[in-house]
């Protein structure tokens, strides 16, 4: 028999209901208003801070203060103080040029060198991109840099010649090179050129593809590529990553998705510490077995790339550890035409291991001897080890299909 509520009980029902309600509203807003009121009190202590050493330096500073130089500073001493690694701050000009590298263009006079023990030092060039300021002028590889700037090049390191060779459009660098016996000196003027990412050639039964970068043009090249090898009829692909640090991850996954069979490729983690599809493919993928080459300089966007392959398309890795850079970056453009970039996530593979500060270990390890690693540019396919071996790995994935 069912009991009939009363109306005086259905009355004290709804008022303790409401009650309650209102108590668990009024908890929660005032945690909310007491985290808005700290997060207002810490901006307010940081403005302060700022207004206090803008005032002491504009009252007792020996000259002008450069207010363009003090804010762009400012913003960088900011992004470096999140303790965010990964993060930059990127200025106006600096987020223009970003932008033409994500679509396949490089600013600056167009050369990969190596330092050279055969020259005392000095630079080596082993590419020249076409149409650079570099081919204009006439400058081929073998050609030795002995000076930038003035500056000789034999005590310096590859990284602090990169840095001095590097800049804005338009701006100018003056370089000292030796061509066939002949050292010349020449001023040349930075400008965007393009850079294929994607070079491919038939090597017998198997394609060679090695992917330098990863940009908006890549999966094009790529896909080009793969079919045109394809077509030839090689029986397997070998991918070369190494030495590919590039951060386009879009552009990246865009490049697996043209190797990958349909589904989810990537997920990531965010602060939140939900696990989120980042990263999908909607292609066939490739009819042929895939092995990839890595190094410590293998990196970012090609790390990313090389655990999609292996997880989805059962790619083998051949080569030595990665360099465990698994988070994932992002660029946000600021009115001014400035930006930041900084880690928004971690990524999680499909089915391998989270390999962010770790990196991720070849299935067949092939480390190069320190003479070929200090040579490692002079290298061609047929005398490079890890080549060499990758070709062994993919005849043994053929053999057993």
């Amino acid at each position: 028999m069912k009991k009939k509520i009363t109306l005086s009980t259905a009355i004290t029902i709804m008022f303790v209901a409401m009650t309650v309600t209102f108590c668990l509203t009024m908890i929660v807003s005032s945690r909310l208003f007491e985290a808005k009121v700290a997060s207002v009190n810490e901006k307010e202590v940081m403005y302060d801070k700022i207004s206090d050493i803008d005032r002491a330096v504009r009252q007792n500073f020996y000259t002008a203060v450069d207010d363009t130089k003090v804010l762009e500073s400012m913003a960088a001493g900011y992004v470096a103080g999140l303790g965010d690694a990964e993060a930059k701050y990127y200025s106006s000009d600096a987020v223009a040029e970003y932008q033409q590298v994500l679509d396949g263009k490089i600013i600056g006079i167009g050369v990969d060198f190596v330092k050279s023990r055969e020259d005392s030092g000095y630079m080596k060039i082993y590419n020249v991109y076409k149409e650079s300021p570099a081919d204009v002028q006439g400058i081929v590889a073998n050609d030795t840099i002995t000076a930038i700037n003035g500056q000789s090049t034999i005590n310096m390191s590859v990284e602090t010649a990169q840095q001095m060779l590097a800049g804005v459009s338009g701006e100018t660098v003056d370089i000292t090179y030796i061509h066939e016996n002949t050292e010349s000196s020449v001023t040349l003027t930075h400008k965007a050129y393009e850079s294929p990412s994607v070079d491919h050639s038939k090597q017998n039964d198997y394609g060679y593809i090695k992917v330098s970068g990863f940009s908006a043009k890549t999966a094009s090249e790529l896909d080009y590529a793969a079919n045109n090898l394809i077509s030839q009829g090689v029986k397997a692909l070998v991918i070369d990553l190494r030495n590919n640090s590039t951060k386009d991850f879009e552009s990246a996954a865009a490049a697996a998705d043209v190797l990958l069979k349909e589904g989810t490729t990537m997920y990531a983690v965010y602060n939140d510490g939900e696990r989120k599809v980042l990263y999908t493919s909607d292609k066939n993928g490739v009819s042929v077995p895939v092995v990839l080459i890595t190094n410590s300089g293998t990196g970012y966007a090609a790390e990313m790339f090389s655990v999609m392959l292996k997880d989805i398309a059962g790619a083998k890795t051949v080569g030595t550890v990665t360099m465990g850079k698994g988070s994932l970056q992002k660029l946000y453009r600021l009115p001014d035409g400035s930006g930041v970039e900084i880690t928004v996530a971690t990524l999680s593979p499909v089915s391998s291991s989270v390999y962010n500060g770790t990196g991720i270990a070849p299935d067949y390890e092939k480390v190069l001897e320190t003479a070929q690693e200090q040579n490692f540019y002079t290298l061609t396919v047929e005398t490079d080890p890890q080549i060499q071996r990758a070709f062994e790995v993919a005849q043994n994935l053929v053999a057993n299909q």
